[in-house]
């Protein structure tokens, strides 16, 4: 037991020991690794804004698409449109001013197409156009814009080549904020504030300046925010997985069932057979058995016929001299076969079966005749 007991108390110390070594000789450092954007930074350009909200304890959302330009939010909170894109229907821009009276509040930009933003009904009812740039103006784009009068020491640098014109002649409701870059409306129970670049909420710059406090300034404790960060239309294949990922996955399934039923052989699986390999006289039986059903068996006695009458003009010249009538009396008479016979058997007219088959064996006669040596059966 005393012996138990030492050994607890000595494994004790030697672990004190160890680890009063490890803090006297190792000390702890943070260090700061720098890498690429990732890949969702680059999908949405807002992302360090969202962040930089959700820390702040609101509820934030980051879409792609005009869907709630278009169909504004049921709730009031923020809503950051980084570009209002291409005009809107006048039935859309009442729909989103309501929404703006009930307490909503819209933050955007009109986008640097002055062609399409110069035209947008929004900018229309608040008395708004847009305008180049002027060279004066030009020298004065970095300069930051103060906003103290609404936050203490609030500057945010705004740049862009358009600028807001106000029409005082317009009956529309009159900014509480006035600035070329810069605008604040109030509108009903809400606010509209334009600005001439919102890319200041961008992950590359709202680290700048105090973009980022300006953003916190403008969401309103509890409530919502939604960050508009594209005005494109999200592709077919993203809305379908949006608003039916049950029928994408489904398909998937589908079709993987699909494919591995198609890869399942069906019945048994046929033996390979393979025949043996055959003699010379096997091919030629079987080659001339084939000529014979195809209706060549007249090719096959041209070839035995051209043969046996050049034989015999190889062995009697004199018949070079005679016509065919003459070269068949004369054979007539040295082979003991008729003249006719032979006719047949040398020069054939379209013969039947029959007829093939005796002039087969009429040429095997006059080829014995020439060699008597050989007897034909």
């Amino acid at each position: 037991m005393k012996s138990a007991l030492l050994l607890i108390a000595l494994l004790v110390m030697l672990g004190t020991l160890g680890w009063l070594w490890f803090e006297k000789n190792f000390e702890r450092r943070e260090k700061v690794v720098r890498s690429t954007m990732s890949l969702e930074a680059r999908r949405n350009p807002m992302l360090a804004a969202e962040m930089f909200l959700s820390r702040l304890g609101l509820s934030v959302e980051s879409r792609t698409g005009r869907e709630y330009l278009i169909q504004p939010p049921e709730d009031p909170g923020l809503l950051l449109v980084r570009d209002l894109g291409p005009p809107l229907s006048e039935r859309a821009v009442n729909d989103l001013l309501a929404w703006i009276e009930r307490g909503g509040h819209l933050l955007a930009a009109p986008g640097d197409q002055l062609p399409v933003a110069g035209k947008h009904g929004l900018l229309a009812k608040l008395g708004v156009t847009l305008v180049d740039a002027d060279e004066s103006e030009e020298g004065n784009e970095t300069l930051a814009l103060d906003l103290t009068a609404q936050v203490e020491g609030l500057e945010v640098d705004v740049d862009m080549p358009y600028r807001f014109v106000l029409d005082e002649s317009s009956e529309a409701v009159r900014p509480l904020v006035k600035d070329p870059r810069y605008l604040v409306f109030p509108w009903g129970g809400g606010f509209i504030t334009l600005i001439s670049d919102s890319d200041i909420f961008s992950n590359n710059r709202i680290g700048e300046f105090e973009h980022a406090r300006l953003l916190a300034h403008l969401a309103t404790d509890g409530d919502p925010v939604w960050l508009l960060h594209s005005a494109q239309m999200p592709s077919l294949t993203s809305l379908i997985w949006r608003w039916a990922p049950q029928l994408v996955v489904t398909l998937v399934l589908l079709g993987l069932l699909t494919v591995w039923w198609m890869s399942r052989r069906s019945g048994t699986i046929l033996a390979s057979t393979t025949s043996d390999r055959r003699d010379l006289l096997e091919h030629l039986q079987a080659s001339a058995e084939f000529a014979w059903r195809n209706d060549l068996k007249a090719g096959l006695l041209e070839g035995a016929r051209h043969q046996v009458e050049k034989r015999w003009l190889s062995a009697h010249p004199v018949l070079l001299q005679l016509d065919q009538e003459a070269r068949c009396n004369w054979l007539a008479k040295r082979t003991g076969l008729s003249a006719t016979t032979i006719f047949k058997a040398l020069y054939p007219d379209q013969p039947d079966t029959m007829q093939m088959i005796k002039n087969s064996i009429n040429l095997q006669r006059l080829l014995a005749a020439l060699h008597p040596d050989r007897k034909v059966k």
